[in-house]
Formats: structure tokens, sequence, C-alpha cells
């Protein structure tokens, strides 16, 4: 029996083909496919000031340096989440502020409002498997406020509402929508910042200048962020084909929707009161399941659990579904059979 994975990478021929050729050219590492990347990326999503670097975690540590960051600064951040979103704030020392959640599992605004002090730096928005509800209101709130506004889209490249905080940080990994085998993007509003990111994710130098004139002097301490031109062929090849591929994406949301069942870009979603026996239940038809990401006051480094009304009642009911290239509309159907037949055989017990 096939088993339909909970996630699945899909890498285009133009991508194959066009890695191969880069694997023998011997420019591996940062150079003109970089930059093609970056371009083409702002070309076909309407946007600017695009750095890509190697993980989507690196362009969070990137948001948060030139964010101004730093020790004792509170940062407000969903509870459930990766856990890449928050670890680069405890490595600045921030204090973390968790917001409960909506049933929807993206965070919630009423939340976020009580917990917003006068030393709220920033305010960290998750488009939680691509889901964009609430952004818009942080949006207002952060320039009602004064609060940088920083957006984990991470699953969101498939969203029609990205891209307008004061950093997007983005997500290029194996299983991503958009992926280039892994890497990341950074979208920064302010063009200063983006100068200044462009050469932190390089050491600090100017790479341009330094090209040019050899070595010249560092001023800022920067890191290894860069991405390399393998990964960005691999990107580049599927960037070629993402028209169809949102497509499909959209055709799998709009049959989850007929069969009663919320889908965002990245994944479904559903909520059940016995998740492990509906998990065990799709699994033993061929349907792989999860829940993926977790609260993160559960890890001792986030300082141990608190109560959140909304995360308490659903932790232990929210199941992911599958969305993505190796899902048809008709595993789509199965899927929603399914659920309702394991619905009706709880409700007969």
């Amino acid at each position: 029996m096939r088993t339909i994975k909970l996630f699945k990478p899909f890498v285009s021929w133009h991508a194959v083909w066009n890695t191969v050729k880069v694997l023998r050219s011997g420019q591996l590492a940062e150079g003109p496919k970089v930059r093609e990347f970056e371009e083409k990326f702002e070309q076909r999503f309407n946007t600017r000031n695009v750095l890509t670097v190697n993980s989507g975690t690196a362009a969070l540590e990137l948001a948060y340096e030139l964010a101004g960051i730093g020790k004792n600064d509170e940062v407000i951040t969903p509870v459930l989440t990766c856990t890449a979103t928050n670890l680069p704030l405890i490595h600045r020392g921030a204090s973390i502020v968790f917001a409960d959640i909506d049933r929807d599992l993206n965070i919630s605004i009423e939340d976020v409002r009580r917990k917003i002090t006068a030393r709220t730096k920033a305010i960290v928005f998750v488009h939680f498997g691509g889901n964009n509800r609430g952004l818009q209101e942080l949006l207002d709130i952060a320039r009602e406020k004064n609060i940088i506004l920083i957006e984990d889209a991470a699953q969101a490249i498939a969203s029609n509402f990205w891209g307008k905080a004061d950093f997007t940080c983005l997500s290029f990994q194996a299983i991503k929508t958009l992926t280039c085998g892994d890497g990341g993007g950074l979208i920064c509003k302010d063009r200063t910042l983006y100068e200044k990111g462009k050469r932190l994710r390089w050491f600090g130098y100017d790479r341009e200048k330094k090209q040019k004139l050899g070595d010249t002097d560092l001023i800022e301490a920067g890191y290894k962020y860069h991405m390399n031109d393998v990964s960005a062929t691999i990107g580049l090849g599927n960037l070629r084909v993402f028209d169809r591929i949102l497509a499909h994406h959209q055709k799998l949301i709009k049959e989850y929707g007929k069969g009663g069942i919320i889908a965002h870009p990245w994944f479904a979603l559903v909520l059940v009161d016995n998740r492990d026996s509906l998990k065990k239940y799709l699994f033993e038809h061929g349907i792989d399941s999860g829940t993926h990401h977790y609260r993160n006051d559960k890890y001792t480094i986030f300082g141990g659990r608190k109560p959140f009304t909304v995360m308490d009642e659903l932790e232990n009911k929210y199941l992911l579904l599958p969305l993505h290239m190796g899902v048809t509309t008709k595993d789509v159907r199965k899927i929603c059979e399914l659920v309702h037949n394991f619905n009706e055989i709880q409700k007969s017990n």
C-alpha cells in the first residue's frame, strides 16, 4: 500500500539538470547563481531587499541582530512554533514573552495586546502552516506602538500575504514549498539595514568591494550565513515552476475545504479529542500525519510550562495532514473520508 507522507521534498527537473551543470562548473560557493536567485525571487514575488542565507534559522538570527534585539529586551512570540523562531532570542539574552494561540494555531492578537509593555522591543508573527490570519492586526499594532515587527514566514511562501513587516524571514529548507535543498531568505524593509545584512551574512565584509580590492577592513562582527551557488541553482529550478506548485497547493486546499477540513498553504489541520487514535487509524490506511511543532514552553531552555488557555486546550488535539506536490486531489478525498469515518466511529462508541 502506498503511504502518503506528511511532508515530501519537491525538486523540479530544471533544478536537477542545472545543479549538475553547476557541480561541474567549479563554482560552488556564493557566486552569480546566488545573485540571480535573489533577483528572480524579487521579480516573482514583487519584493525587494532580499538577502539569501544558508537557512531560515540564519535569517531569523540576522533579523534579530539587525533589529538590535539584545539582553533583557522583551520580545513577544507565539508559544506554538518551531523552536528555531525562539532559540536565537535565547542566544541574544532577550526576554521571551510567550503569547497564547487562537484555534487556528496562529498567535492570539488579544493576548499580544495584553502583554505589550514599555520594554517590548519586538513582536514575532509566525505564519503557522502559511496561515496569515492576524498579520494585518499586528502591523497596525506595531505601527501604533512603535514596535518592531518580524515575520517568521518560513512556511508562508505559498500564502498570499507576507513580506509586510520590518523584517521577513523565509525558509527554503528541504520540505518547504519552494526548496533550495536548504537555505533561507531575509527581506529588510529598510535599505540601510539590508546593506548591513549583506555584510553581516559574510563575516562583516563588503563582498563586492573585497572582490575588487582584495582584503578590506572589518568594522562589524559578521557570520557565515551566505547561500551558495548549488543551493541557489536548486532554488532557481524550482522557482521556474513555482506557479505550477502554487496552483497545485491551491487545488488541494480547495479539495480539503470540500471535505470540511481547514487547510493552509503548507498543511491541512484537524482538531480531535482522540488525536493518537486518529493518527494510528490514518496510518493504517496509508496516510502519514503528525504534530511537527510543539508548544515551546515545554522545553526547559524556555523556562518551563506556563498556563495558556487555548494552547492548553489544543495541545493534544491538533493533527497536521499532508499538503504537497506528492498529494493528489484523490488522496485528499480519501483523507477527508477517513477523518469523517473516524469521527463517526468515535460518536458510536
